[in-house]
């Protein structure tokens, strides 16, 4: 038989087991938290999915037109052609050229039309463009993919440019009909963004910003002219090699 002493003191030492655990559960915690940012920094992990399209060792041709917006008196629309060797999944040596079709500026118009009697003077400017090509190195670090239309998954890459370039210019000498022909060296630099589409074809857009010595009336350099053009094409891959 247990005595009254001995019934009280069980009793005793099990109220203070059930106020004592609570406190200790709650020093545990910062103790559990701890260990939780512990393990889920060791299984962090990086998921990296292979691409869907491979460009090493394959030939890209593309067929673009596109506008040069940004100068006063004319607007230029060109037509050419990209062709790309890619040397690696992300650096390709690209060639470039495309025709220009000038047509005048709202501003040419409105000076012609407008201020100078009803096109009884024409502008005459010094120096306007005919044709570029180019060469340059093209390096896509960006590759992704984003949802499209709730059912698909597009794919996409994008590069930045750098090049050289010819452009063929015409200077038109003051008082005289005929405007010169001339070829004059420049520069580029741009960005490429192409979405994919097959294997086989892709979607793009192009940003090249051009610089070149320009000229006056009497074939001196007049400073720089820096074209930008923005255009749009659609490229054709050859196979994977094996």
């Amino acid at each position: 038989m247990l005595t009254l002493t001995t019934r009280l003191t069980r009793v005793a030492a099990f109220l203070a087991a059930l106020l004592v655990l609570p406190s200790l559960a709650s020093a545990a915690e910062p103790i559990d938290h701890e260990f939780d940012l512990y393990w889920g920094e060791k299984r962090d992990i990086t998921n990296i999915h292979k691409r869907a399209f491979m460009k090493d060792g394959r030939h890209e041709f593309a067929l673009f037109f596109g506008v040069i917006p940004n100068d006063d008196f004319f607007t230029y629309i060109p037509l050419g052609l990209r062709y790309d060797y890619h040397v690696t999944e992300d650096i390709a040596i690209e060639l470039a050229g495309s025709y220009l079709i000038k047509e005048n500026s709202e501003l040419e118009d409105f000076i012609e039309t407008q201020i100078l009697d009803n096109n009884a003077i024409a502008v005459e400017l010094p120096q306007f463009l005919e044709w570029q090509a180019g060469a340059g190195v093209l390096w896509s670090p960006i590759y992704g993919k984003f949802g499209a239309f709730a059912t698909k998954v597009a794919h996409f890459d994008f590069g930045i440019e750098l090049g050289l370039m010819a452009l063929g210019t015409r200077v038109q000498p003051e008082g005289k009909a005929e405007a010169k022909a001339r070829v004059d060296v420049g520069g580029n630099v741009g960005a490429t963004l192409r979405f994919y589409v097959h294997e086989f074809v892709a979607l793009r857009i192009d940003y090249r910003h051009y610089f070149y010595a320009a000229r006056d009336a009497d074939d001196n350099n007049r400073g720089l002219s820096y074209p930008l053009e923005i255009s749009f094409g659609v490229s054709f891959f050859t196979p994977e090699p094996k």
